[in-house]
């Protein structure tokens, strides 16, 4: 799985936010803004990783057990899907 291009994250007052450039600014309305979780996994997503991928990295920096790592790994992807930035499920 693996973000679209044209969209990168930045701290920006100290909320991480999600900023579209180049074409994607002109189809994009709205703004994201990501907790620390969503930033480790879009910066995952972005290179491309896996949900088992996604799923370890939870339950490597937060110690969460796995099933509500899964969860929420599932939420954030059902979440970045829907608002079509993911390049995979165009």
């Amino acid at each position: 799985m693996k973000i679209k291009p044209g969209y990168l994250l930045r701290t920006v007052a100290g909320q991480h936010v999600v900023v579209p450039v180049g074409e994607q600014a002109v189809n994009f309305n709205g703004i994201i803004t990501l907790n620390g979780s969503g930033m480790l996994l879009w910066e995952r997503l972005v290179l491309g990783a896996t949900k088992t991928q996604l799923v370890d990295e939870l339950q490597r920096h937060y110690q969460v057990a796995n099933a509500e790592a899964e969860a929420d790994v599932e939420a954030f992807i059902q979440k970045v899907i829907s608002h079509h930035l993911m390049a995979d499920h165009e």
